[in-house]
Order: structure tokens, then sequence, then C-alpha cells
């Protein structure tokens, strides 16, 4: 039987039901893959059940709510340690795939060699007619990143153009395993929202490239680790969003230490001159809304970002990740 290439790590939050359903399209594909899940519930009862149908599987069992990026890395750490596969895809949990994505993405990988990072096409699970993903820029404007053709067609012409991007979503991240070495993982900072885009900016100073591949195709539910908010998965800065306070809180901390950290010159003007503007976008309908907890959240995601602005390097990162691997390693059977 041919040896996995692929190692995919899942993370999961109160999320057994999505998880099982990724990991069941992943054990439908072309080629055989690795899949690591580590749950920052950090205990899902239900987890492990779920998974009956999936032996082999190794679930990392957090002791406590780690969030998105910090939950990666105990995954992205133990396929460090105790797999060889080549590559490592990060994969919300709350996608399923293609049959032959993994196997697509691998083959494109070995026929570029340059290439460090690759990142599918990526629809929205309840009509995959409608684009969710189709390639990203990083957009000084919002201090963020920018999907254009999001809300689209999946077949729209830039949809289908493969190049290389300055952005690729964390819901889909393929790495080649020497990149992901040079990176170590998401930055211990970011506990959720906006890690992505860092690790993008990171990876462009490292001079490693970021590739769209459209020929690898997922499909993703959205928001699959918001519980709360089933009714506003596609806008999630709806004022009726009952988790907008996290939301604000974290968004604009994330997008300020991005910031800091890596906007100088004309892309620092261009947030100078736009990034007011979106506060106050997002400010005004919550305040119509009623929605003062967002707005202090807004606020405090200022002070939060300020506390934090001093980025600890990436060569001490393994310490960080060494605080958060107290886990409960086990293999479904």
């Amino acid at each position: 039987m041919q040896s996995p290439k692929t190692c995919v790590i899942l993370v999961n939050y109160n999320g057994a039901d999505d998880t099982a359903a990724c990991v069941r399209s992943l054990l439908q594909s072309t080629v055989p893959v690795e899949i690591i899940v580590v749950d920052t519930t950090p205990h899902d009862p239900e987890l492990e059940a779920s998974l009956s149908f999936a032996p082999g599987t190794i679930v990392l069992r957090a002791v406590e709510n780690l969030g998105f990026g910090r939950a990666n890395n105990l995954g992205i750490q133990h396929a460090a340690n105790q797999s060889d596969c080549e590559f490592v895809f990060i994969l919300n949990n709350d996608t399923t795939v293609s049959g032959d994505s993994v196997e697509t993405l691998e083959r494109a990988m070995n026929a570029q060699s340059d290439v460090g990072i690759m990142v599918p096409r990526i629809a929205f699970l309840h009509d995959p007619g409608v684009l969710w993903y189709g390639g990203g820029e990083v957009d000084w404007r919002r201090a963020s990143a920018f999907t254009p053709g999001m809300n689209g067609s999946t077949t729209a012409a830039l949809a289908m153009k493969e190049r290389d991007v300055t952005f690729a979503t964390g819901c889909a991240l393929f790495f080649r395993r020497n990149a992901l070495t040079q990176l170590v993982g998401f930055d211990p900072r970011f506990f959720m929202y906006e890690e992505d885009v860092e690790l993008c900016l990171r990876a462009s100073r490292r001079g490693i490239r970021i590739r769209y591949l459209p020929s690898s195709f997922i499909l993703h539910r959205t928001q699959g680790s918001s519980k709360d908010s089933d009714h506003d998965r596609t806008n999630f800065f709806s004022a009726r969003n009952p988790g907008l306070p996290f939301l604000c809180y974290n968004v604009i901390r994330n997008r300020l230490l991005n910031v800091y950290q890596y906007a100088r010159g004309k892309n620092l003007l261009l947030v100078m001159c736009f990034f007011p503007l979106f506060l106050i976008r997002r400010a005004g309908p919550f305040l119509r809304a009623g929605r003062l907890d967002a707005v202090f959240a807004m606020f405090r995601g200022i002070a939060g970002f300020w506390t934090a602005r001093r980025p600890t390097p990436p060569s001490e990162w393994p310490l960080e990740i060494e605080k958060d691997a107290q886990t409960i390693c086990s293999k479904i059977s």
C-alpha cells in the first residue's frame, strides 16, 4: 500500500459532527493521508465515538481552548516529530474535500518545486456554485486581506485562474514540509482571526511562494467553530451575531498587530488613511443596533494590541508550543 505523503491537521472545537464529515471525505481521497485531529474543546465527549469509522486517526486533546493558531501548532509539532510526510495540510474541520483534491495538490507541488504553500479553490457547502475563496491578496487599505470574486460564481474566470497570491486562507493551507519548518507555525499571540494573514506576510518576507490552485476544490460550511451564530455564517459582522464582541476584539487587535509588524512606507500610509474609516463603518451599524458591547470590544481590541505588540521571535515559538503540549494523544482503533 502507498505510504501517505500528506498529513492533514484538523482543529475540533465542539464540532464532532463537522470533524467526522471532514474525515469521512478525506478517507475518500484518491491518495492515502494521515489525519491528526486536535481537540481544543478541551474535551468533546462525542469526538472519538464519531470517528470510530476512521481507525488510525490521531486525536490530540488539549487541556484548554487554545484557539485556532496554537491548536494547529500542536498538530504541526506532532507531525514534525512523528510523521515523515512530505506535505502538511492545515484544513478547517467544517470542510469537505473532493476525492482528488489532495492528489491534485501533491502533484502540483511536485511539479513546482519552488512553491512552499498552495491553497485550493473553496466554495460554500450550502451552495457549491458560490465562491468562498478564489485566490486572495493582502490589502493594506483593510489592514487585512481581500478575496476577489467572493460570493460570485465558483467558475468565474478569475476563480479558475491558477496564479501566485499574497494571501492564502487558513481554511485550507497546503504546505511543503520544509516551508512549514521555516515558518514554525502560527504566531501564538493570535487566538483567532487574522493569523493566516500574518503567516502569509511572514512567508512572503522569507521568499516563500504562495500559489492558488483552482483545480483542487473543497467545500466550506463557514464559521464552523462559531456554534452560536448559525444564522449569520456568511456575515459574521452582523449586529445579530451573539459572538460579535469576541469577533470585534480579536479582529481589531490582530489587524493592528499585523500593521505594527509588517506595514511600512506606502502600506503604512494606506492603513493610516483607511483603517479609521473601517472602524467607523463597523461601529455605526453596531451603535444603531444597540450593540454597545461590540463597540466597547473594538476599543478593547486597540488596548489589547498595545499590550501584545512586541512579537516573540519564531525561534522561541517551540518553547511556547511546549507550554501547550500537555495533551492526551490517542489513536482511533
